[in-house]
């Protein structure tokens, strides 16, 4: 489920003779898919391969009794799925859904398979790409063995004590965290030490850091595997410049300035509604976040919960600016039963 060395699916087309490029274009059928759609599920039949040529997907793997997700990798423009399946002639090893609105290239199985022979450079072009992820398969599974430098459960550890020896020893590679379904929602990448990057649940970059350190709830698992470069690709803005000692500083700050938030803040209870007129924000570091907010509010109440998952902020920065637009009477946070009064 990967692009060649050479390019992707798209740079192999320009490099075909006209011929043979027609012959490719003949087979491929145009499908447009939704967000969060399920292209195929783990277990279908394998009866066509698709190419991205918009728009983003991800492969994730069930566990048998189908309570269980694991996300695998996403895929994006040029890069390809799909023909494990039919090449190794077994059912879809894994599931497909969409991120986002995306268009797809289908090839159905026989017109897929007559074309990897009337074409030879793309049959070569798929054959490669099948040993190289075969290839990658083994390995990962031989590396895996060495690798894991850390695992444990998140209700024993908090991430504080666990990031210090990996910052200490200054140490390359890959943290991830699972929730209690053994859904993969966090992905931390250390160079040297230093945190390089940052993905958590629908947030990147520091925000998604600190959100981190301050978890609403702290079950799941967390693993840390050796590596030289990042398993995952790496959107420019979650990468951060922070130092592993005001890292380890900054998130036990955020960890006990959470803790110091009234419950129903820290439980995202209620709706916050508009009070003021017209906002009144001084600070300049933080009135995009006092806009954002007071422009989601603007035409009614909006529950805590869902209104932070449209930023990209962390619980702790959207709860200060939510205390602070309360306690200067801008607004008030009202109970989710609670109609606001006229």
């Amino acid at each position: 489920m990967a692009a060649d060395f050479e390019g992707n699916f798209f740079t192999l087309l320009e490099l075909l003779d006209p011929s043979s490029r027609m012959e490719v274009e003949r087979v491929c059928t145009n499908v447009n898919v939704p967000p969060n759609e399920v292209v195929y599920s783990q277990g279908d039949p394998s009866n066509s391969v698709y190419i991205v040529a918009a728009g983003r997907v991800e492969a994730y793997t069930q566990s048998p009794d189908g309570r269980l997700t694991r996300s695998i990798g996403f895929m994006g423009k040029g890069e390809f799925f799909g023909d494990l399946g039919i090449l190794a002639g077994h059912e879809r090893l894994a599931s497909i859904r969409t991120c986002e609105p995306t268009k797809l290239l289908q090839i159905e199985k026989l017109a897929f398979v007559k074309m990897l022979e009337k074409v030879p450079k793309v049959g070569a072009y798929f054959s490669r790409n099948l040993a190289r992820r075969l290839h990658h398969t083994s390995t990962q599974a031989h590396v895996n063995v060495y690798t894991v430098d850390l695992a444990g459960n998140l209700q024993h550890f908090d991430l504080v004590t666990v990031f210090q020896p990996i910052i200490a020893k200054q140490r390359s590679g890959e943290f991830h965290l699972h929730n209690a379904s053994n859904e993969l929602i966090g992905n931390f990448f250390f160079r040297e030490g230093r945190l390089e990057h940052a993905h958590y649940l629908h947030l990147i970059g520091a925000e998604a850091l600190w959100q981190a350190f301050v978890p609403i709830a702290a079950e799941g698992t967390f693993i840390f595997r050796a590596m030289a470069e990042p398993a995952m690709k790496v959107a420019e803005e979650a990468k951060i410049e922070i130092e592993g000692s005001d890292l380890l500083k900054y998130g036990a700050a955020c960890r006990e300035a959470m803790e110091a938030m009234p419950e129903p803040y820290r439980l995202m209870s209620g709706r916050l509604n508009r009070l003021a007129e017209a906002l009144s924000w001084t600070d300049e570091a933080t009135q995009p976040l006092a806009e954002r907010i007071w422009e989601l509010i603007a035409k009614r109440p909006q529950p805590l919960d869902s209104l932070w998952r449209r930023l990209n902020v962390s619980t702790l920065s959207f709860l200060q600016t939510v205390s602070f637009l309360v306690n200067s009477a801008q607004a008030e946070v009202l109970p989710s039963e609670t109609v606001p009064r006229e």
